[in-house]
Order: C-alpha cells, then sequence, then structure tokens
C-alpha cells in the first residue's frame, strides 16, 4: 500500500511523515505556483460574450445568443487553435458554450432574479447545465431529463423517445459523412477535442491554484486572494499540522510559543512534547507509535 494512500486511522509516526513531506512541499508552494500560472498563461482563456436583457441599466436576464468571443492572449495555444480552426472554415461558437459558472458565483440560486451587489450576471443559465422538467402543456410537467438551456432540451424534438424515422435519417446522414470523414476528423473534430482539453487543462489549473492558496492561506495569486468566507482557516496547511501534532503530543503553553508542538519522547507525563493522552482517546483512530514502529511510516 503506497505510504500516504491512509486518511481515518493512522500511527503517530504516519502522521510526522506525512507532516514532513506536506511543510516541505509548503515551502516550495510559491515555486508550484509560479509553473502553473505560466501554464495557464501559455494555455490562454477563452470566453463568450452573451447577449443579455436590461431593465433601468440592470442585467435581469442573459440569453444564450452569441454575440462575441474574447481571447486572453493572441500568442496563447487556444488564440492559435481558435484561428486554425477559423482559418478551416470553422464557426467556434460551434465547438462550446464555454459556460463560466465561477463568473455568476455569489449572485443568487437562481440565475433568473436581478443580479446584485453590483455585479451582473455573464452567463446563461448560471453558468450552469442542468437538468428540468420537459413542459409539454400548460397545466401539465413530465421529468424526462429535459434541460435549463435550449442547446440540450429534447422536448425541442418531443422528449426522450424513438422516432421510426430515425433510421432512415441515419442512414442518411452517414452517407453523407462517409466520403468525407478524413476531412471532418482533421478540419473539425481534430481542431476541437484539443480546445476542448486545453480548456479541461486550464480548469484543471485553476483548481490547482485554488487548493494551494487554501494550504498557504495568504494571497499568492494576483487573480484569487485569500478569502477566510470562501476557504476556512482551519483546513490550511499550518493549521492541520497543528490540529495533528497537538492531537498527538501536548502543545507548549508558553504563550510566546503559541501553536508550537515539541515531539519529545522523553518528556514526562502531562508536560509540553509528552503523548497527549486526553487528546488521543477521543480519537479512537489515532493511535501512539509502539517501540518497534517509532520512526517508521509503514
Amino acid at each position: 500500500m503506497p505510504a500516504f494512500a491512509y486518511l481515518s486511522r493512522f500511527r503517530e509516526g504516519q502522521w510526522r511523515a506525512f507532516r514532513r513531506f506536506m511543510l516541505e512541499e509548503r515551502r516550495d508552494a510559491s515555486t508550484r505556483f509560479a509553473v502553473i500560472d505560466a501554464e495557464r498563461q501559455r494555455i490562454g482563456e477563452v470566453q463568450i460574450v452573451y447577449n443579455t436583457t436590461k431593465v433601468d441599466g440592470e442585467v435581469v436576464a442573459v440569453t444564450e445568443k452569441r454575440i462575441g468571443l474574447c481571447i486572453t492572449d493572441e500568442n496563447s495555444s487556444l488564440a492559435k487553435l481558435v484561428g486554425a480552426y477559423v482559418s478551416m472554415g470553422g464557426n467556434p461558437f460551434d465547438i462550446s458554450m464555454f459556460l463560466a459558472p465561477d463568473s455568476d458565483l455569489g449572485l443568487g440560486q437562481d440565475p433568473t432574479e436581478p443580479s446584485t451587489e453590483g455585479r451582473q450576471r455573464t452567463q446563461p443559465g448560471g453558468g450552469i447545465l442542468h437538468s428540468s422538467d420537459i413542459k409539454y402543456t400548460y397545466d401539465q410537467s413530465v421529468n424526462d431529463g429535459d434541460t435549463n438551456l435550449k442547446k440540450y432540451r429534447a422536448s425541442r424534438s418531443g422528449g426522450k423517445k424513438t422516432d421510426a424515422k430515425q433510421n432512415e435519417i441515419a442512414t442518411i446522414m452517414a452517407r453523407g459523412r462517409k466520403w468525407i470523414s478524413k476531412e471532418i476528423y482533421w478540419k473539425r473534430t481534430r481542431i476541437e477535442e484539443q480546445i476542448i482539453k486545453l480548456c479541461d487543462l486550464r480548469e484543471q489549473l485553476e483548481q490547482e491554484i485554488e487548493e494551494i492558496v487554501w494550504a498557504m492561506g495568504v494571497d499568492i495569486s494576483a487573480d484569487l486572494d485569500y478569502d477566510p468566507d470562501r476557504f476556512n482557516d482551519s483546513l490550511t496547511a499550518a493549521a492541520i499540522a497543528y490540529f495533528f501534532d497537538s492531537s498527538f503530543r501536548i502543545p507548549s503553553d508558553d504563550p510566546a510559543e503559541i501553536g508550537r508542538v515539541e515531539y519529545d519522547n522523553e518528556a514526562d507525563s502531562g508536560q509540553p512534547g509528552a503523548v497527549n493522552l486526553p487528546v488521543l482517546a477521543g480519537y479512537e483512530n489515532l493511535v501512539s507509535d509502539d517501540v518497534d514502529e517509532d520512526n517508521t511510516a509503514f
């Protein structure tokens, strides 16, 4: 089993090995962030501008009509791929809706509600695709996996049902595609897949940056501040280290050393550095080391 595969049941030696690893990585967090940020800038970002409905200057609804496309850097990988796609006759609006739920985050649960706190909505459906009831009539609704966005609504074609003429349509369409299947792949599908893959990679890098900011508990990103209302202070790397340190060992009672825990096997019972028996008694899955297990993570 991998050394750090455990979660809820482990010994002090296992914790100390992980603690050392985690805090060493914490020292390199700024370097790691710089590498991730450089890769994020290399990829670039693509955003669709959607048409909005305004009342007295306030956005009350965002439609699915696309009116513009923005890419952060003309030299980015996404800009080059989108340019190649357009040069081959493609329309970038056909690739994806490029929804960005973070842009509408905090504006309320209902995307149809007006904007709040001086911010305005930019994404249809709040940037989130979700299921909704299919409504065939005014007085009846059928839960058939319909969606909140028009593009994916099964109700546009009568719901999720089998049409007797589907095979006929599929046969004709397959014949229309077969003789240009390679051209479809190289001029459309392959570039679309690369664009989506880069967008997914950027999203993963954004999540990794968020995890680093949370672990560090400080502002290390110019576009993502550490917000205590968003991140839990008790789950930063330093707070986690102190939680387990003070669970296994009695922390220092010196006001000048608040948050300091010494690992000292020779300390007298009840003194800082000694095994914290009262706390360990409350966590049955946290176990002190046996003599034969000292200084091991196995």
